[in-house]
């Protein structure tokens, strides 16, 4: 049974016996774990949680627009390139078909083309890889190109060069690109002070509640003693030909702490 009466109980029973009694260390060793990946967390900002069980003390957000992830004035011509585009094959199971002959060990297929990006959202991390469209026809390279998810991830752009010539982006574009820009975006900012069942919670508790702690070392020493024990019966079977046999736990401690 969980909760906090452990902390309130005598240090005697009825029967006069001693027992020990439970005091906040004990509390947080069994519920301070589940309650911080519970309630803390952006992934979890929308769960309710009684504030008697878990709050901060001081709690902040900030206001910002979509300028925030995009800094970039809104374009709406950008330039047209002629570029190499390579991609790797995939078989009727959607899974890569393997080609030793190449250097990445994979079948892969190259494309000259005409492209164009779209700088509006040309911003992130994966590149422009995702944004780059075909100037032919004005689809997505995915689309054009006809890949899956899976040979997008291994799209790559090469030998891109300027035709000179310009490409006017479509208004539903442009008209995209200004309202994700002007979006207004609240988030949590900064949090301080967290409390659990009433007192603070510092943080380098917080990160005991993520280690292996005791549990660790007590697979560790169980494993040796174990694998001790296999190793001298073995050495007193005298009989070599057979295999040395290893306890599962040498093999993977994690399996004996989770």
């Amino acid at each position: 049974m969980k909760g906090l009466w452990k902390e309130s109980v005598s240090g005697w029973n009825h029967k006069d016996s001693k027992r020990k009694k439970q005091n906040r260390k004990h509390t947080l060793k069994d519920n301070g774990l589940y309650i911080v990946k519970t309630f803390d967390g952006y992934r979890n900002k929308n769960k309710k949680v009684n504030p008697d069980v878990f709050r901060y003390e001081t709690e902040t957000t900030k206001t910002f627009t979509g300028a925030y992830n995009n800094p970039k004035p809104i374009v709406e011509v950008v330039k047209i390139y002629r570029a190499v585009i390579n991609w790797i094959e995939v078989d009727e199971n959607g899974e890569f078909i393997k080609d030793n002959t190449t250097f990445s060990g994979f079948k892969e297929n190259w494309r000259e083309t005409s492209i164009f990006i779209n700088e509006n959202m040309n911003f992130n991390y994966w590149g422009s890889d995702r944004h780059t469209y075909s100037s032919i026809t004005g689809e997505p390279i995915k689309e054009f190109l006809n890949l899956t998810d899976k040979q997008m991830w291994s799209l790559k752009i090469f030998e891109k060069r300027y035709t000179g010539r310009d490409y006017i982006l479509p208004k539903e574009m442009v008209n995209e690109a200004i309202e994700r820009k002007n979006k207004i975006i609240v988030e949590d900012f900064q949090k301080e002070n967290a409390f659990i069942y009433g007192k603070p919670l510092s943080n380098w508790k917080r990160m005991t509640f993520f280690n292996d702690g005791k549990r660790r070392k007590f697979a560790q020493n169980r494993a040796n003693r174990m694998d001790r024990r296999n190793i001298k019966a073995w050495i007193n079977g005298r009989d070599i030909s057979k295999p040395l046999k290893t306890h599962a736990l040498s093999k993977s401690i994690a399996w004996e702490i989770y």
